[in-house]
């Protein structure tokens, strides 16, 4: 079971929850939560849709935003990552065009985008949400990137001054801009330039054209040819 990792005490264990209950109250928060959005589901609704007392909830949960984050977690799968296939190439660029396509199926194909986002929302003025989203939702995505982008580096394939969490922001940081903020298009064609313009950054060198790398120096930099 997905568990929201919150700063301060959980009030109860919570392996002394009754299954039921437990059951019954993340059935009724990701209803409520569907049904309505996030700013609809209350406290009061989520005791009254799963049959218990409100004294219940809080004596399990600290807020209405850690049962509708866990609620989310128990009920939507960590999301499309890339197959299995894109994983064993090692090929880097395979790897961020599956996630940034991901990002698309998951936040604006996918029918739980929107209550995704109503999450993220959310989690701009409950830090003990934004940390859990981040440990629990985003780190999962972001973790097999960045030992990509850091293998690539071993082989010389990427600069070796980059901070491989750097670079996935330049990835993730243009979609999620588009998606929340500017409400510009968002599609499989904006995806491909972002990833292409951070391989350019990256000074990325395919597996396939290792006999063409450029030397060291040119690598470096301009200042290293001075």
């Amino acid at each position: 079971m997905s568990r929201l990792h919150y700063s301060g005490p959980i009030p109860a264990d919570p392996a002394r929850r009754s299954q039921e209950s437990w059951r019954a109250i993340l059935d009724a928060a990701y209803a409520l939560f569907v049904e309505g959005g996030y700013q609809s589901v209350t406290m009061g609704g989520i005791a009254a849709r799963a049959g218990v007392g409100r004294q219940t909830l809080y004596r399990w949960w600290p807020s209405k935003a850690a049962i509708v984050f866990e609620a989310f977690l128990d009920k939507v799968s960590i999301g499309p990552l890339p197959a299995d296939g894109d994983l064993a190439t090692g090929d880097l660029a395979t790897l961020l065009r599956a996630y940034a396509h991901g990002f698309l199926t998951l936040y604006v194909d996918g029918a739980g985008g929107s209550r995704l986002r109503e999450l993220i929302g959310a989690a701009q003025t409950d830090p003990d949400l934004a940390r859990a989203m981040a440990e629990q939702w985003f780190e999962p995505r972001r973790a097999p990137v960045r030992e990509a982008l850091r293998e690539a580096q071993r082989a010389g394939a990427v600069r070796a001054d980059v901070d491989p969490d750097t670079a996935l922001d330049l990835v993730f940081a243009p979609l999620h801009y588009r998606l929340l903020v500017s409400g510009q298009p968002l599609d499989a064609a904006y995806a491909d330039a972002v990833v292409d313009l951070c391989l350019h950054a990256l000074r990325y060198i395919a597996s396939d054209t290792t006999a063409s790398r450029p030397s060291k120096s040119s690598l470096q930099g301009p200042q290293a040819r001075r």
